[in-house]
């Protein structure tokens, strides 16, 4: 659904590249310098009496002229940046990661335009998956296919836990005409589209969850994935012994017991090598097929 909106981008790719260049500098990416910053309005016009809001993104995108496949990222509840600030080591990871593979990689941030912090430790959550973060990221999807450096058709969307169960909600086949390729949702909540008896991904739909998540636990996924409805469309994989947060890099597995949403207000989160190496070699794989190949 193509519609008309004003662009305002602002460039730091200068910037962005010398400190992309050092480990040290990478580290200290902040708001204002990931690459390219742009301003684009989301799709919760309907919702607010205010009229729409004016997300924010960040921009990486590979050597050359393009035009590029691109993967849209959205965070999960702890927000796109830390307290100080700086881009979350996971997305930027993953972003660097996506863009060395040739794809441009817009980065969503719902929460920062909403003046709001992380959600992981709010009862009430300001910004819903399935409703605010779902316009969001179709949003996201029409500011790309607006880009000339952008493959409009090819145009994937990956999240991560309250991003995962957004890409549940915004990649639905119910959504006529938004245009996802393909979808990627790292240990999503299932519960909400599994209470819904006609779900159905709007097309490749590829989920990763460990069997020891005790936050966003497996089992709701793996009881949506085994509908006669989804099977030719979604794949579920659960990793033995790997908790939530198993793709962080680097992060040993400790206990959060400030959540909000967990069952007694704790889980565990950390890295599990073996699933994240499983889990980036598949999401490489999987993105190919849909965005490169054809």
């Amino acid at each position: 659904m193509p519609f008309a909106f004003a662009l305002r981008t602002i460039a730091g790719a200068a910037i962005a590249a010398a400190l992309l260049a050092s480990p040290a500098g990478a580290a200290t990416i902040s708001r204002t310098n990931a690459v390219e910053l742009v301003t684009f309005p989301s799709k919760d016009a309907d919702i607010r009496a205010e009229g729409a809001t004016a997300l924010q993104g960040r921009i990486m995108r590979p050597a050359g002229t393009g035009p590029f496949p691109a993967v849209v990222m959205l965070h999960g509840c702890s927000g796109l940046f830390t307290k100080a600030g700086v881009l979350a080591a996971r997305h930027l990871w993953w972003a660097r990661t996506l863009r060395d593979q040739g794809y441009l990689v817009l980065m969503v941030d719902s929460f920062g335009p909403r003046g709001i912090g992380e959600q992981c430790t709010q009862t009430e959550r300001r910004v819903r998956a399935t409703v605010e973060r779902k316009r969001d990221a179709w949003a996201a999807l029409e500011f790309l296919q607006h880009r000339p450096d952008v493959q409009g058709e090819r145009i994937a969307v990956v999240g991560w836990s309250h991003g995962g169960g957004t890409v549940l909600t915004a990649y639905e086949a119910e959504t006529d005409g938004v245009g996802f390729r393909g979808g990627v949702a790292f240990y999503p909540g299932c519960r909400v589209a599994l209470r819904d008896p006609e779900w159905e991904p709007g097309g490749p739909l590829l989920i990763l969850i460990g069997e020891d998540d005790d936050w966003t636990p497996a089992e709701p996924c793996q009881e949506l994935a085994g509908r006669d409805s989804v099977k030719d469309r979604l794949e579920l994989v659960v990793y033995p012994g790997a908790h939530h947060g198993f793709d962080l890099p680097a992060s040993p597995v400790r206990t959060r017991k400030d959540l909000a949403n967990a069952p007694g207000g704790q889980a565990h989160v950390g890295t599990n090598e073996a699933a994240r190496d499983d889990a980036v070699a598949r999401v490489t794989a999987f993105l190919a097929k849909l965005l490169k190949e054809g």
